[in-house]
This record gives C-alpha cells, sequence and structure tokens, in this order.
C-alpha cells in the first residue's frame, strides 16, 4: 500500500498554472499602449482617441505641477489626484469611455477639462518584410540593366494591397529613400502568409558617378513594422560612368558570327598606345584553282596602331606587302584607313573601320574568345577611376 506524500511545491505549481490560465486572454488580448498627457491650461492631450481591443491607455500628469486627475464618468475607474501621477487602464472590450478631471470638471456634458476613448475592434492587418535581397555580382556601365531579386514575405493577418518596392543604389549598406532610386517595381498584393518571389531588370542611371555601391530595396508600405521594410545585398558592384582602355584587355578577341577571324589585341599603358592585329580574308573568294603555300590563298591581315583616349583609340591601319615566311625581306608597309576602336566594358567593344583601298566600312561587335584576363582588366578599371 502505497501512501501520498504531500508536496508543497507540486500544489503552489498547481495553483500558478490556474492563475495563469485565468488571466492568459487579458494577456493575448494586450497589444499597444497608447499615452494621454494631461496638462494645464486644463486639458487632455489628445482628449478624443481611438485604440483597438486589449490597448492600453496611460495617463500621465505632465501639468509642470498642478493638481489634477482621471475619472470615468460613470465611475468605472478613476486616478489618484496627484501633481504628478501615471495612471494605466487595458480595455478588453468595444465601448467608448467618457471621462473627466474632477478638481476642474464633471461629467459631460462639461467640457472643462474632459475626455473620450473609444474602443474598436482589433483590426487585421498586414506586415511585409523584405526577407532578402540580391544582385547579380560584377562591374558594370552606367545605362547598363541589371537584375535583381528581393523574397517578400506577408507575416499579417491580412492581404497587404496594393505598394510598390523601390530598388536604390547606395554608397553603404544602410538603404534609405536618400539613396540614389535606381528602379521601382509595383506589387498588386500579398495574401496574409504568403510570400512572394520578385524578379526584376533595373537599369543603371547615366548620372551615377563611378564608384563602388550596395544595390538594395525598400518597400512604402505602412504596416505594423518598418524595421523589416528594406535589405540589400551586402556584396559591393562597381559601377562606372565611363570606360578606360587598359592593358587587362591585352588578349584575342573575335565578333561569334564570323569565328575563324579576329583580332589580337595589346594595350601599352606606359606608352599609352594599343596595337592591334586583326586576322581576316579577301572580300571575294580566291577562284578554285588559287593555291598557296602556307594557308589559304584568300587569308589576309592588317596592322593597327593608335593612342589611348579614354574608352576609344582612332588607330592607323598598315598594310604590309613583300614579305617571305621566315625570310629576311624588306617589307612594304601601305597606310590604308583607320579602324577606331571602342570598348564599353571588360568583355565587349567594336571596331569601326574605314578601308578607302577597297571602298570598305563597317562595325564589327567583338568579344574575348577566353574570359581569363577579364578580372584583370576590372580590376585595373577600378584602380583608374578610384
Amino acid at each position: 500500500m502505497s501512501t501520498y506524500k504531500y508536496q508543497p511545491d507540486y500544489l503552489f505549481k498547481r495553483v500558478l498554472l490556474i492563475a495563469l490560465l485565468l488571466i492568459s486572454p487579458a494577456l493575448a488580448n494586450a497589444q499597444t499602449t497608447h499615452e494621454v498627457q494631461v496638462l494645464d491650461p486644463r486639458r487632455f492631450e489628445p482628449n478624443d482617441l481611438t485604440i483597438e481591443v486589449g490597448d492600453t491607455v496611460k495617463w500621465v500628469n505632465a501639468s509642470g505641477g498642478a493638481n489634477h486627475d482621471v475619472r470615468a464618468d460613470d465611475g468605472s475607474f478613476q486616478s489618484p489626484t496627484s501633481s504628478s501621477f501615471e495612471f494605466s487602464m487595458t480595455f478588453n472590450s468595444i465601448e467608448e469611455i467618457l471621462y473627466h478631471c474632477s478638481v476642474h470638471s464633471c461629467p459631460a456634458p462639461c467640457s472643462a477639462q474632459n475626455g473620450i476613448v473609444r474602443v474598436v475592434e482589433t483590426m487585421a492587418s498586414a506586415e511585409v518584410s523584405v526577407d532578402s535581397f540580391s544582385v547579380a555580382d560584377g562591374i558594370y556601365a552606367t545605362g547598363d540593366e541589371v537584375s535583381v531579386n528581393a523574397v517578400l514575405q506577408n507575416n499579417g493577418d491580412a492581404g497587404s494591397g496594393s505598394f510598390n518596392i523601390d530598388f536604390y543604389a547606395s554608397s553603404d549598406t544602410d538603404i534609405t529613400t536618400g539613396d540614389s532610386l535606381i528602379g521601382t517595381s509595383n506589387i498588386a498584393n500579398i495574401g496574409a502568409g504568403a510570400s512572394l518571389n520578385v524578379d526584376e531588370i533595373v537599369s543603371l542611371p547615366e548620372s551615377l558617378p563611378s564608384g563602388d555601391y550596395f544595390i538594395g530595396a525598400i518597400i512604402d508600405l505602412v504596416d505594423a513594422d518598418s524595421g523589416n521594410d528594406s535589405n540589400v545585398d551586402a556584396t559591393e558592384v562597381f559601377i562606372f560612368a565611363e570606360f578606360v582602355i587598359n592593358a587587362g584587355l591585352n588578349d584575342a578577341w573575335f565578333n561569334p558570327i564570323t569565328d575563324g577571324q579576329g583580332f589580337f589585341i595589346t594595350v601599352f599603358p606606359d606608352l599609352g598606345l594599343v596595337s592591334m592585329a586583326w586576322f581576316t580574308y579577301d572580300t571575294e573568294l580566291p577562284p578554285d584553282e588559287a593555291t598557296a603555300n602556307l594557308g589559304d590563298p584568300g587569308h589576309r591581315w592588317l596592322t593597327a596602331l593608335g593612342t589611348v583616349d579614354g574608352d576609344m583609340s582612332e588607330m592607323g591601319v598598315s598594310i604590309a606587302s613583300g614579305g617571305l615566311f621566315d625570310t629576311a625581306t624588306e617589307i612594304d608597309r601601305m597606310d590604308d584607313g583607320t579602324i577606331v576602336l571602342q570598348f564599353s566594358n571588360c568583355n565587349e567593344g567594336t571596331a569601326t573601320y574605314d578601308i578607302p583601298s577597297i571602298d570598305a566600312q563597317g562595325v564589327v561587335p567583338i568579344e574575348r574568345i577566353a574570359l581569363d584576363n577579364k578580372g584583370l582588366c576590372e580590376a585595373l578599371l577600378k584602380e583608374a577611376l578610384q
């Protein structure tokens, strides 16, 4: 036979649990505390206050030393009468409470120092956060299009309705509306508890000065928590207003449409010069019976040399002739037109040619054959512009 041993600690825990269960509805409804100041000349500020069920009103005597109090017209509550007090009431039902200062007024229709608290049903509301934000890493020119992504989450109990998400370029990770606006997207609605993935293409303004930037976003929705309305990609991107030719462009370049011909480009930064060799073909195919000891009989090559001028170089074209393979012979060179070499970034450019001897003009878009030197080009570009 077992005997029950009295355990005071167990009984205390039971009583505490029951007490918590009894008061938990009031705790669940407690939401916001609103302050009403008691002031002189004799008034409440604000004297007409609308709150939600579960909210608390705190009256503070801020009159500077005069005796006041707060008394419900129906007598349901009363503060101390004092020159300095704080008095709070939590309202858990929908009602309208008239109150007054019994020292200087009386219940309505008196109006010398009277107020009203209007308690309304708790409203459902949206609470949208920018959970994450990212931008495609890289170096960009002003005017370039940039891919950005944001994940938005509605943690509230109501749909968000329409709002905008604005994208900014900032000198630091603190994204504000004072930063450079680079794009806007309208969001029609995010349902309660739902999330939305936002993928956008934004254009970098031409007015941005060269430099390192953090790209981020801010939503303009007014909701319960403004502290999570923005986010940023913590990785810097470099944005340049004008490209500068540098030794990182030294490489083999081509136009994919005319694969099998292309350019060797070499920059001499100390001399301020750019040289280019263009390996190409005749403007017309040679006859079938034409032969050559080495390579295609229609194969041609040009060389050009020019000075560096920012993102471009105007180069004089030189055509060599009279030589033999691996033989010391006198070479004839003839100047024949110009090639304007211009780069928009470290991987793209154009070669605009004008060759009078064959009455040929045109523009060749060029890109690197391999990307090994792209990183060097970007590093040298940042060094030149910062």
